[in-house]
């Protein structure tokens, strides 16, 4: 995700040779820290549809939230992270509940866009799935880093919109 971003900068700024090396940099850094970092691979398919899930309970939710009944996409995603935040108290042994909250708060990124650019439920249903399916292809990686589920949600709505306008 890290390289679309650097790409459209790179065509952006196609005439600044210092701009391109900048961003060549980078690219290796980012290149490097990905290959360097510690992960553990894990595999569970129905773990991994539950979060998947979760992230689309949390982005429709608060879709709902902010454009149906008004409240805004600040208070609807702050009032799902906070009922999420509960889930793992409901099974305090769950190793699947503990896992829950940071899901449905990537969800509730996905839910806090706008109305003019994700237009209904099917656009955020979509945006919520590309976005979980990104959280568990990154759940390993940059664990402790600030912005992940953010940068998630921002990336399924960017791939959720380049797939709905490009085809439709």
């Amino acid at each position: 995700m890290q390289f679309a971003f650097l790409f459209a900068i790179f065509f952006d700024k196609m005439n600044a040779p210092l701009v391109l090396l900048f961003l060549g940099i980078i690219s290796v850094l980012i290149s490097l820290a990905y290959f360097k970092a510690p992960r553990q691979e894990e595999r569970y398919f129905i773990k991994d549809l539950y979060l998947i899930l979760f992230a689309v309970t949390g982005a429709l939710s608060t879709f709902f939230i902010n454009i149906e009944l008004k409240y805004g996409p600040v208070l609807a995603a702050g009032f799902i992270g906070t009922l999420a935040s509960f889930v793992p108290s409901i099974n305090r042994k769950s190793n699947l509940l503990k896992e829950a909250p940071p899901a449905i708060y990537c969800g509730a990124f996905v839910g806090m866009t706008s109305a003019s650019v994700a237009p209904n439920l099917k656009f955020i249903l979509l945006a919520g799935i590309i976005a979980g399916s990104i959280l568990i292809l990154s759940k390993n990686i940059f664990n402790g880093f600030g912005g992940k589920l953010g940068t998630i949600a921002f990336g399924s709505i960017a791939i959720t919109s380049a797939i709905l306008y490009t085809l439709f």
